[in-house]
């Protein structure tokens, strides 16, 4: 019995093991997400906050506006408004490192620095947030994944995660102004 139940957890764990996703995936694929020309000028977001249990928590709508100094340092302003009246607002800074698609991201409320890549059409950021929990403060590890799609608009998928195990799902759309 102990070693059907040992085999069973190591067949799961090589399936999940091997349904990993890398940013490798998408490096054929069209159109080419380039952070400097999407993340420059004004934006709109529309997203759902979902449980561990996949349910809609929250939604929410946001504006957004990239710009890029003469050094190449990226600014996104983000400002979001939760359906239930909350206002969150957060400064990236995206410094380029010595590879052309890949990035150092900051913001107050993401923990040291954030690796960020661009392949293909998808843009992926691994970060840890604050996130505001009672009267303090927790650490959530979150990758987010953004697809450029060929009109322009982003999928964006987040998992967030904490001590390993999935704690929410944020999925937003983002749309470039013209």
């Amino acid at each position: 019995m102990k070693i059907k139940a040992l085999l069973a957890v190591l067949t799961c764990g090589i399936f999940v093991g091997c349904s990993s996703v890398s940013i490798e995936d998408f490096k054929d694929n069209k159109p080419e997400f380039i952070p400097q020309e999407y993340f420059n000028g004004k934006m709109k977001a529309y997203g759902i906050v979902k449980d561990r249990t996949g349910k809609i928590i929250r939604s929410f709508k946001g504006d957004l506006v990239g710009s890029w100094d003469a050094d190449g340092v990226g600014t996104l302003d983000e400002h979001f408004v939760y359906n239930d009246g909350e206002e969150l607002d957060r400064v990236w800074k995206l410094r380029p490192t010595n590879n052309a698609k890949e990035f150092s991201a900051t913001a107050g409320d993401i923990v040291g620095v954030a690796p960020m890549v661009a392949n293909g059409n998808t843009v992926m950021i691994d970060y840890t947030m604050l996130v505001p929990y009672g009267q303090s403060t927790i650490e959530v590890n979150v990758r987010d994944w953004l697809h450029l799609q060929e009109d322009g608009v982003i999928i964006n998928h987040s998992k967030m995660k904490k001590f390993g195990f999935e704690v929410g799902e944020l999925v937003i759309t983002i749309i470039k102004e013209r």
